[in-house]
């Protein structure tokens, strides 16, 4: 064996080592969610079983307000994706194609705010939409992600429409397109891969919140996921099979999106770096 595919080997080899510490928090999850629930505590606790049961996921679903949480996670994350991609889609083609004095200190100082933690702006929020009355709101909430999410995504859509060719807005314009068409019909189409790469970002951010949720929902009724989920560990008890089958059901759009559109994902990644 040569030494360059000796180091092959140990690379390969070091690499199933890796994905076998990633992926078993996942298998074990799974498995404990199809496990029935006298059989969660009851040894031998085996790595692999056959006594599968829908009964965890039965009990979340009609047996606590999962369904009330999902609801909620789902306004909030379409509400945060919808501002996210409009803000960020017109403040980075202002800065790419208008140019005004401190565009670029303007454009760093956005990213810039994203360094700081979300609890960092909690509390701000929190008095803020104490007085405005908007505390266990669908709104304040959506406002909330934003603030934590825009930064970044105008970031990766002013260098996206950096690499977006300012000939074929020009073309437009020559063929009697207003500003306005002309990014609408030639230059959105062109910067799509960046948008979608925006509204995975917001959905994300949005999705896995736990601060400003639970910060700035108080009301049991406007739980999201996240926070439903820290419910089901009570003083006395903690419900393994329902956190979860919890777990793995929010999971699933996640898992999903970076799936299906992982290439435009990677590719905001990528502009985002520059």
């Amino acid at each position: 064996m040569t030494a360059s595919a000796a180091q092959r080997w140990v690379r390969f080899v070091a690499l199933g080592v890796g994905m076998i510490f990633v992926a078993f928090p996942f298998y074990w999850m799974i498995l404990t969610a199809f496990t029935p629930r006298d059989a969660l505590f009851r040894p031998p606790f085996a790595l692999i079983r056959f006594d599968f049961s829908l009964g965890n996921f039965a009990e979340l679903l009609f047996a606590t307000e999962f369904l009330v949480y999902l609801k909620n996670s789902l306004i909030a994350a379409a509400g945060a994706i919808v501002l996210n991609v409009v803000a960020a889609t017109l403040a980075g083609y202002g800065l790419s194609r208008f140019s005004f004095f401190g565009r670029r200190t303007f454009a760093e100082a956005t990213l810039f705010s994203y360094m700081f933690p979300p609890m960092l702006l909690a509390i701000p929020l929190y008095l803020i939409f104490s007085s405005l009355g908007m505390r266990n709101s669908y709104g304040g909430l959506i406002l909330a992600h934003v603030t934590n999410s825009l930064p970044l995504n105008i970031w990766i859509m002013w260098q996206y429409f950096q690499i977006v060719p300012v000939s074929i807005e020009e073309a437009a314009w020559v063929s009697g397109a207003s500003k306005l068409r002309a990014m609408w019909q030639v230059c959105l189409p062109s910067a799509l891969p960046g948008i979608i790469s925006v509204a995975i970002f917001a959905f994300a951010l949005s999705w896995n919140d736990f601060a400003f949720a639970f910060i700035l929902q108080t009301d049991t009724a406007m739980f999201t996921l996240p926070v439903g989920l820290a419910t089901f560990v009570e003083r006395t008890a903690i419900h393994w099979g329902m956190i979860m089958s919890s777990s793995a059901l929010i999971s699933i759009p996640t898992f999903a999106l970076v799936f299906f559109l992982q290439r435009y994902l990677m590719s905001g990644l990528g502009l985002g770096g520059r």
